[in-house]
């Protein structure tokens, strides 16, 4: 006993030191929690308090760190709670000088005070700590210049530029700094140098941000991090599947047949091809058995029912199978001819369909033009000449707005076709890719952020590492006679490596150890969950040509969760869609394909974040998500693009009005090679009580909410007085050339119709009497603001009889964007149909008497149609027609057509402040058959999208930018604000018995961020008044004489701000850390 005693007290320090262990582990692995947590609620702009929250948790836990305190008061400047975020970071500094954090961020937020000398003390440290630090030498550079010291100024900017020659910051504020000095030879140099990076950077994921590096960030770098120790032996069950195929399986395709969530295989002989429901029921007649000689087969939902279709390759050529609730039906679309190896689908221009991609000895492109209707678009993309084998999308920067195409060729290496929106592809060499290389795979394998590539060569998988700027290959030992596949088998959150019917696990850091057989001598394998019981299950073609099932039977205690996603802009099946998961120490990120993803995450049972970043690069953040379940996430409704918002002071708060410069969208598609015309001028109504004045100042706020770059070039205030009892409405409206000249129109007796009805013929009068939200909204439309052609019948029965009179008619626009307007354009009989108005002529015959009529520029607003002398009978019916999202709300004749009793006073802003707000709190109808609102009064610092990237205005007073049309006008990007008071005592009296409204004349062009959109990844080429197009041709140019040199020089000097990062900031260090 006394021995027993002994042996158990001289293991209790042991013991004891194993319990502190993992105690220790167990809190640190708490603090990563809430650091995750805090991530991910940072990243969302409505979530900031919970951010705080979580990163005051963590700090909590480790008071004594500086890590947390950093990030806690990160935290609170997002937030907005400027001083207190300050405050911690000072503390942090006390607490440790020698971290560049503190003295990073303390030094920009106080330059951003304009507290210029503190903010050089914070950056001169920082730089001592850091020497190397690009971004820190751009702002002491900016800095010394701001405060006169220009021989600082210049060391600190070409050290910056030295340091990293990929900024363009510094190489414009050298052109700058040496036209003044009168050093030509090198101000030219450095305008090239700027023009070249400015070139390179377009299209960028992330905009280059001067206030931002590595030391700016939430302090939670992920690592690449070996895997943890394999904890149990792989174990599956092996089931021979009898798939009736006549003969040797020869190849497999996974996808989900019957839209039920569940993976399905498409095996095939040379003599049949079978569908195996759950990888082992054969559907029966499911349209796919007499196909013969199958080379490959693309899933891929062609017709947006949320149902994949297939593309099968035989050795006749390709052709389209349409899938009718599990049944595929062959398609009479006639595909080209030729030897195609692969079927590749692909959005390859942005416009909310799927198209195909053939690729062979002769590859193809084929755009979806709708209804199963395919255009040849071969003849515009830079296909390689050779024979192509394989092909694979991949997106080789994270996060941005492309998708780029791997394809493999059999007489020599690969080639990269990188995506430069618009439907504009650039070939690339992918010397890293060999030659004949087989069965391309798109899948980040060593957690890093970015997509690798993988593929089968000379019997070997190959391993090719994305580096963000390219490939770096590595053979493996794993023996690919054929299709691999990689999978995370035991839920380690680790993707192993399937090949050659051997299992090589994953050991992080993108290597993977000796292999566990499993099938001997298999050729084809993929895997799935096929049980849907949370392990990840296996199948293969043997070489002897018959089919197993390997259902996972491994005993583990890891977790797991499935991700699936529901598009709605977007495309049903979210194809090419981002998702991260971060858990704990955990990162992963994988692609969606139209099939549920599977993430395992090791001995976590819940995700910290799920990050979904959709097809057209909104982003959607989930928090907390239990794991061991498959989640479902339906596309939340954004939005995206539209125009700058006009908010009042109203005399109790700030009163959302509507949008501006809707007439003048830079760059919007209407179709292929068809743009909008551009207006450059609007004149907005604000009633007299949406405009208080306080201290004899009227106050007017110009926000950009989304995601789209404005240009406001000259902005008036109006005082319109006028008798009491006439309203007036303007002349200004959204149409084709010729613009609306500007006109007022008085009305004091309104006529509204005796009859109303729709398409359909329902009666929609009582909605169209009065302005109170109500619209005729019975026809069909999408979410993506894509409607049916309908109309809208109006009867004013005997009103008019001298033929003279105006239509009235308020009204907003849902606007599709570019890239659906582009989409909607490539059907037969589709494209844009602005609203026409006809009338009955003497025969009783609808006829044309407007080809286009105009439409509410945005958000509601009042347009009026002229139709004096326009109807052609006695007849007062009006039908109006078009496809777009028009919704009326009140429409009524006025037979007053004399130019109105009216003064018009115009006054200038006394004060124009520009500078960064945020976001107002969007209001969005969840069938979008309302207006989106915004609610100024509550604010978010950042928003789902970082702004386009370029230079932008730089913030303060502005007050010369906007008192003329002079092309020098004031350039605002997402989340920045234009507050403008204008003087009260600059407007004379009123007359007895009148009335005071207003009108804003806003000047100048707003362009959105869509794919589709002309130069929509970059702030220039910049606007002007003389332009004869935008985008306008290479002979037309901004002016370039003095003027407007000095203005971009002084005005034009702020980079786009860097609102959201990346999941994985590691993917991005190695532009800011040394």
């Amino acid at each position: 006993m006394a021995g027993l005693t002994v042996g158990f007290l001289s293991l209790l320090p042991y013991a004891l030191s194993q319990t502190a262990s993992q105690s220790r582990a167990a809190l640190e692995e708490q603090i990563w929690q809430h650091r995750n947590l805090g991530k991910a609620f940072y990243e969302n702009p409505t979530t900031f308090a919970q951010a705080v929250d979580e990163f005051k948790i963590a700090l909590d836990l480790a008071p004594d760190s500086v890590r947390e305190r950093i990030n806690y008061g990160i935290a609170l400047l997002r937030a907005g709670k400027t001083e207190e975020g300050m405050a911690e970071l000072r503390t942090a500094q006390e607490q440790d000088p020698s971290v560049p954090h503190t003295w990073f961020n303390l030094g920009i937020e106080y330059k951003r005070e304009s507290e210029y000398e503190r903010a050089i003390e914070q950056l001169a440290q920082m730089a001592r700590l850091v020497p190397d630090e690009a971004v820190t030498h751009y702002n002491l550079g900016y800095l010394y210049k701001l405060t006169g010291n220009d021989e600082q100024s210049l060391e600190h900017l070409e050290r910056s530029a030295q340091l990293d020659p990929n900024l363009a910051g510094p190489r414009f504020q050298l052109y700058n700094t040496y036209r003044a000095m009168g050093r030509g030879e090198d101000a030219a140099r450095e305008l090239r140098a700027f023009q070249e990076i400015r070139a390179r950077q377009a299209g960028a994921a992330v905009p280059e941000d001067l206030d931002w590096s590595y030391y700016a960030e939430i302090y939670e770098t992920i690592d690449l991090r070996s895997a943890p120790e394999t904890a149990a032996e792989l174990k599956f069950e092996t089931q021979v599947i009898n798939a009736d195929l006549g003969g040797a399986a020869v190849g497999l395709t996974l996808f989900d047949a019957n839209a039920d969530g569940a993976p399905d295989l498409l095996v095939w002989s040379a003599e049949r091809a079978r569908l195996l429901l759950g990888g082992s029921s054969i559907a029966e007649d499911s349209g796919l058995e007499q196909i013969r000689g199958v080379i490959g087969a693309a899933p891929g939902d062609f017709n947006n029912d949320g149902r994949d279709d297939l593309c099968v390759i035989t050795a006749g050529g390709a052709a389209l199978y349409a899938n009718e609730n599990g049944k595929f039906t062959r398609q009479a679309t006639q595909l080209p001819e030729g030897d195609f190896r692969k079927a590749v689908w692909l959005d390859y221009d942005h416009d909310y369909d799927v198209d195909l991609f053939l690729l062979g000895a002769n590859s193809k492109l084929l755009r979806n033009e709708g209804n199963s209707d395919f255009g040849d678009r071969t003849a515009t993309f830079p296909f390689a000449t050779g024979t192509a084998v394989d092909g694979v999308v991949i997106d080789l920067v994270p996060d941005a707005n492309g998708w780029d195409l791997a394809v493999a060729y059999a007489g020599g290496p690969g080639k990269l076709y990188r995506d430069q929106l618009g439907g504009r592809y650039e070939a690339v060499d992918l010397a890293a890719l060999p030659a004949g290389a087989r069965y391309l795979m798109a899948r980040d394998f060593n957690n890093d952020g970015k997509t690798d590539l993988a593929a089968s060569s000379s019997g070997k998988v190959v391993l090719l590492t994305n580096d963000g700027k390219g490939f770096a290959a590595s053979a493996t030992d794993a023996a690919a006679p054929d299709r691999f596949d990689f999978a995370d088998v035991e839920n380690r959150g680790y993707a192993d490596l399937i090949a050659g019917g051997s299992i090589l696990r994953n050991g992080g850091m993108g290597r993977f150890t000796s292999g566990t057989v499993i099938a001997q001598d298999a050729k084809f394998s993929t895997a799935a969950d096929f049980d849907q019981d949370g392990r990840i299950d296996l199948a293969a073609v043997l070489a002897d040509g018959s089919l197993q099932l390997l259902k996972n039977q491994t005993e583990t205690s890891n977790h797991w969760l499935g991700v699936a996603l529901t598009g709605v802009k977007n495309l049903q099946l979210a194809a090419e869609a981002e998702v991260e998961i971060k858990t704990g120490q955990l990162y992963q990120k994988q692609v969606y394909r139209g099939l549920p993803l599977h993430f395992g995450l090791g001995t976590y049972q819940t995700a910290d974040a799920v990050r979904i970043t959709w097809p057209n690069a909104l982003i959607q953040n989930e928090v907390r998500q239990e794991g061991n379940r498959k989640a479902e996430y339906k596309e939340a409704p954004r939005l995206s693009g539209s125009c700058p918002m006009i908010f009042t002071w109203n005399g109790k708060e700030f009163e959302f009005i509507t949008d501006v410069l809707g007439v003048a969208p830079l760059g919007a598609t209407a179709g292929d090679g068809i743009y909008f015309p551009v207006d450059h001028d609007e004149y907005i109504q604000i009633a007299g009580r949406s405009l208080a004045p306080v201290d004899g100042q009227y106050e007017i706020r110009i926000t950009e909410e989304l995601r789209e770059v404005a240009f406001l070039d000259q902005i008036q205030l109006i005082a319109v007085d006028h008798p009491a009892e006439v309203d007036l409405f303007t002349n200004d409206k959204f149409k084709a050339p010729p613009f609306p000249e500007f006109r007022l129109f008085g009305v004091e007796e309104r006529i509204h119709p005796k009859a109303a009805r729709d398409k359909e013929g329902r009666d929609v009068l009582a909605k169209l009497v009065r302005k109170d939200s109500q619209y005729p909204d019975g026809y069909r439309r999408d979410y993506a603001g894509v409607a049916e052609l309908h109309h809208l019948d109006l009867d004013f029965g005997d009103a008019a009889q001298d033929n003279r009179a105006v239509l009235v008619l308020s009204g907003w626009v849902d606007w599709a964007d570019g890239s659906v307007f582009l989409g909607a354009s490539q059907q037969k009989g589709g494209g844009l149909v602005m609203p026409y108005l006809q009338v009955k002529n003497k025969a009783g015959q609808w006829q044309t008497v407007f080809e286009d009529m105009g439409i509410p520029a945005g958000k509601p607003k009042t347009i009026v149609v002229d139709l004096t002398g326009k109807f052609l009978s006695d007849s007062r019916e009006i039908r109006i027609v078009t496809n777009l999202c028009v919704y009326w709300d009140e429409i009524f004749l006025s037979e007053d057509i004399a130019e109105p009793q009216v003064r018009l006073t115009e006054v200038n802003a006394a004060s124009a402040e520009f500078r960064y707000r945020g976001f107002s709190l969007p209001v969005i109808h969840a069938e979008r058959k309302q207006p989106e609102r915004f609610d100024y009064q509550t604010w978010m610092p950042v928003s789902m999208w970082n702004p386009t990237p370029g230079m932008y205005t730089r913030y303060g007073t502005v007050n010369p930018l906007i008192e003329e049309a002079d092309d020098r006008f004031v350039i605002m990007g997402s989340g920045d604000e234009l507050r403008l008071l204008f003087p009260e005592n600059k407007m004379p009296p009123l007359a007895q018995g009148w009335t005071r409204d207003f009108l804003l004349l806003v000047d100048g062009w707003a362009k959105d961020q869509d794919a589709n959109t002309a130069y929509s990844q970059t702030v220039e080429p910049l606007p002007f008044h003389d332009m004869t197009v935008y985008p306008y041709p290479a002979e037309e140019k901004f002016p370039a004489g003095e003027t407007h040199r000095s203005y971009q020089a002084e005005y034009n000097t702020r980079p786009a701000l860097r609102l959201l990062r990346p999941v994985n900031e590691r993917q991005w260090e190695a532009r800011s850390r040394p």
